[in-house]
């Protein structure tokens, strides 16, 4: 890849406080030679058009997206790829020639993270806990990694049910679980993989001290993770640790997600260890 002139792509959201976006793609940038700054985007949703809009300036490759904008952008794009359409959301927009198309990569994200801690999900029941736009994607990550089944417990059960409605197509099994039931032991204990997608215990949340669940109720070969990755060892994972539970914190996720965004964005292989190295991950 060629580029000239100091060339943008950034990240969009309200808000967006501290984020580790640039920090993970600046370093890949510099990594390649490539004169291209991330920047942050915090656009307040009167303006958020206005801002997709001026995406499609030459000088501007794309962007990541986060909440709460991820199912909102859509109707801004010309194309939506054929997994966001699935995932009904996007976190990547990226302009060719003034034309913006929608991608969802975060499922990637998810697949690619337990790929490189060696994990495997292939015939695994699997636990989700939440129902927003994340838990979609999760979703979809367990279905192409082939689980056995899912179930999935959010407060607002219509939620739930909408994930399972969205995924009705596939063939694993979907199961929505009254969230009062989230420490049901019967339940738990046959569970191999648990997966926090709420804002239970991120710095700055509404809950930063709380674990969605007990993970004393787990049996020991379960795999936790927690899509929250500030701070990078939650409540949850915490508890699981404890525990003797294999814990994967969201962190790597992140990277995992923006490896997928930068390839969209340069069409060249992403430099994974130096993105990873940004965050202070190693094997």
């Amino acid at each position: 890849m060629k580029i000239q002139n100091k060339m943008k792509a950034g990240i969009i959201g309200y808000p967006l406080g501290h984020t580790l976006s640039p920090t993970i793609h600046n370093s890949a940038f510099k990594e390649l030679g490539y004169n291209i700054d991330f920047q942050i985007w915090e656009t307040e949703e009167k303006f958020l058009e206005e801002k997709i809009q001026s995406l499609r300036n030459k000088n501007v490759l794309g962007c990541c997206v986060t909440l709460p904008y991820k199912k909102k952008v859509m109707q801004y794009l010309d194309n939506i790829d054929n997994s966001a359409k699935e995932i009904d959301a996007i976190n990547w927009v990226i302009n060719k020639d003034g034309k913006l198309s929608g991608y969802n990569t975060d499922w990637l994200g998810f697949i690619n993270s337990i790929d490189f801690y060696k994990k495997s999900i292939k015939n695994k029941k699997a636990l989700i806990i939440g129902a927003g736009g994340s838990a979609k994607a999760i979703c979809q990550g367990l279905i192409k990694g082939k689980v056995k089944s899912i179930i999935i417990s959010n407060r607002t059960l219509k939620k739930a049910e909408e994930i399972k409605v969205l995924f009705r197509n596939s063939q694993t099994k979907i199961q929505i679980m009254d969230f009062k039931e989230l420490n049901n032991l019967t339940i738990l204990e046959t569970m191999d993989l648990i997966i926090n997608t709420t804002s239970l215990g991120m710095t700055g949340g509404p809950d930063p001290k709380k674990s969605p669940i007990d993970t004393s109720l787990l049996n020991t070969r379960a795999l936790c993770y927690d899509l929250v990755y500030s701070p990078q060892i939650t409540p949850f994972l915490r508890e699981a640790k404890n525990n003797k539970i294999d814990t994967i914190g969201g962190l790597s996720m992140l990277v995992f997600q923006a490896a997928s965004g930068f390839e969209l964005l340069t069409n060249k292989n992403a430099p994974i260890n130096t993105m990873l190295d940004s965050v202070g991950i190693k094997l």
